[in-house]
């Protein structure tokens, strides 16, 4: 007997059905005669026809199986009904397979554990598109909570030095008369006299302080911030490099680097077979139906904010990936290189060392001195970034000084090394070659330190804009299983309220914890590390509680908006000379940002935990609207 057969209207019952007669096509013709008394099936689509009571059977399997995505095996019907009611209307709701129409227990497995169905991804019959439906769910789903923490972390890092400053009191005030780098020199030099590197950063716009550090032979490097003004250490605080150690590898080291490159490839996946599977994807972006049913006001969400910040997202995942591609694909180095990336990367900049000689150094000349020679030779008016001094205690020290231009996108350092001793030019770091000068582009259009303050808020916003389309395919997600009633659904409320909600709370407890700790109190940063973790750890806790639907989340907003609100009130205490009004006052627009930042998440967090109290029954939906709706 044939797999598949066609049926017209004007032919013969024996003819359409043939003269065996399946078990299967005579259920659904069972369900189909219930409603000839008064129901027509006209559906649009179908190749134009329309479906009526005698059935268009198009393709039938052998044996069914658990319905797909578009039903078993190689069914596919233009419009199937959701479900046949005797003696009421006929609901349209989505395609369905045939299999869903001869009941749930022939058509769908129960659903397992944490409700993942048993729904079939993918099968032979499907297109491009049906395929890439299943992928996008699940490729964005399995790791949506860890690229939130991802993208979160990386909008706050675009104003770190910002936050830096926002939390070190100390330097909340104007400073006058600056440190020079021969005074910076000659602390460093008191402070590690046998180290085998000294690096210092002049203060900026953006970094009033001395960034100091070095690096003793066969140790770590230790990093300290000098008061620009006193010379004094800074009191010790996580700052905005918290965040920004946090975005790329978690805190984790080299295995943290791995899982979230794993996280952008799957980004880039999700992202791609989005664009296959939203056909009306552009025409999708003008459509927001917040008063709509929950599922459809998530998916309208969902398409808006994704076509929004697609070229950023796709952006940002990729030269997320290629910034640290060295690091991940290093068997080009083990073998040209035998492993020694410190020689990769001097040949690939084209940098220069000297090794020392083993004698005393001689009384090293003016480093002040030596800036303003480096600037001549650069010729454009850039001023100096970092300077290091290699053997310091050698007579064969070097000083190298590179350039800073945050206008540009490709940091070109150009620079520039002298000795120490005579001050002599010993060599000019020649212009990048363009396989190097791509990727140091690439470097830049991530890290965003170009094209000042307006470029660092755009970035800042659409990486909060793919934090909230994560949130909205979750959401989504979540909606469209609850509408079919799947039990076990919980682990990913639980996961909702631990990382989508607790994540942010944990970095306003880091904030507070910066601003109540005592700057004198020894391990400082680590108390204030502590507090965010310890933040974080209770709200996974009060996720995994069990609050009611709707209710953690209602709590939460509650909970962000008294300590965003907070913060700035406890800085008129804390902070005097670094609170709202007086930053204002004098002009200060980048200390007054963050505060005013804290001020407007406070007021959204507690408009949407008011909006959120209001518990408003459902409307019944009528059939027609769900019939639209769906289609």
């Amino acid at each position: 007997m044939p797999t598949s057969f066609a049926t017209r209207p004007g032919a013969s019952r024996a003819r359409r059905l043939g003269k065996t007669r399946r078990p299967e096509v005579h259920a659904l013709r069972q369900r189909f005669d219930r409603c000839r008394r008064g129901h027509h099936l006209a559906p649009r689509g179908g190749g134009g026809r329309r479906l009526r009571a005698g059935l268009y059977v198009h393709r039938l399997p052998e044996r069914l199986v658990a319905a797909g995505a578009h039903g078993p095996g190689d069914v596919r019907q233009p419009r199937l009904v959701r479900c046949l009611h005797r003696g009421h209307s006929v609901r349209l709701r989505r395609p369905l397979g045939l299999a869903g129409l001869l009941g749930p227990e022939r058509a769908v497995r129960r659903a397992g554990a944490g409700g993942i169905s048993s729904r079939r991804v993918w099968s032979p019959g499907m297109s491009l598109r049906q395929s890439m439906a299943g992928l996008h769910t699940w490729a964005g789903l399995l790791v949506s909570w860890l690229l939130f923490t991802i993208l979160f972390a990386g909008s706050l890092a675009c104003f770190d030095k910002e936050l830096t400053r926002w939390m070190q009191p100390s330097l909340h005030p104007p400073s006058g008369q600056q440190l020079s780098a021969d005074q910076v020199r000659n602390w460093m030099h008191a402070h590690a006299p046998d180290a085998h590197a000294w690096w210092m950063r002049p203060p900026g716009p953006r970094e009033p302080w001395w960034r100091v550090g070095w690096e003793p032979d066969g140790g770590a490097f230790q990093a300290f911030q000098l008061n620009a003004a006193t010379g004094e250490p800074l009191p010790k605080t996580v700052g905005g490099d918290f965040f920004f150690t946090l975005h790329y590898d978690l805190h984790a080291g080299l295995n943290g680097m791995y899982v979230v490159a794993a996280a952008a490839i799957l980004m880039l996946v999700a992202l791609i077979s989005g664009v296959i599977i939203h056909r009306r994807i552009f025409q999708d972006f003008f459509t927001l139906r917040p008063q709509a049913t929950r599922q459809r006001a998530w998916l309208d969400a969902h398409n808006v904010l994704g076509v929004l910040g697609l070229p950023f997202h796709l952006l940002i995942a990729y030269t997320g990936l290629a910034i640290f591609v060295i690091t991940y694909m290093q068997a080009g180095i083990r073998v040209a290189y035998q492993g020694d990336a410190g020689r990769f990367d001097t040949e690939v900049q084209r940098s220069w060392e000297r090794e020392d000689i083993g004698q005393p150094a001689p009384p090293p000349v003016s480093l002040d001195g030596l800036i303003v020679q480096a600037q001549r030779t650069w010729g454009d008016g850039g001023t100096a970034g970092w300077i290091s001094v290699h053997h310091p205690g050698d007579a064969a020290a070097v000083v190298s000084i590179r350039r800073r231009d945050d206008s540009r996108i490709t940091d070109d350092q150009r620079t520039v090394s002298f000795d120490a001793a005579t001050g002599a030019l010993l060599h000019v770091q020649p212009p990048y070659d363009p396989g190097y000068r791509t990727y140091a582009w690439m470097t830049g259009l991530h890290m965003a330190q170009y094209g000042g303050q307006w470029v660092r808020g755009l970035y800042m916003m659409l990486g909060l804009a793919g934090c909230l389309m994560l949130v909205s395919g979750v959401q989504l997600w979540l909606a469209k299983r609850e509408a079919r009633g799947v039990l076990g659904l919980g682990l990913v409320r639980g996961l909702n309220g631990a990382v989508l909600g607790g994540l942010p709370l944990a970095s306003l407890a880091l904030l507070w914890a910066n601003r109540l700790l005592p700057s004198g109190l020894p391990g400082r940063e680590h108390w204030e590390v502590r507090a965010f973790l310890f933040t974080w750890t209770a709200s996974i806790v009060w996720a995994a509680l069990g609050h009611g639907k709707g209710r953690l989340t209602r709590d939460q907003f509650l909970v962000g908006a008294f300590l965003a609100l907070g913060l700035p009130l406890v800085s008129v205490v804390r902070a005097p000379q670094g609170h709202l009004g007086a930053s204002l006052a004098r002009g200060d627009w980048a200390l007054a940002g963050v505060d005013l930042v804290l001020l407007a998440t406070g007021a959204v967090c507690a408009l949407l935990s008011r909006r959120l109290g209001r518990v408003r029954a459902p409307a019944p939906t009528p059939p027609q609207r769900l019939a639209e709706e769906s289609a």
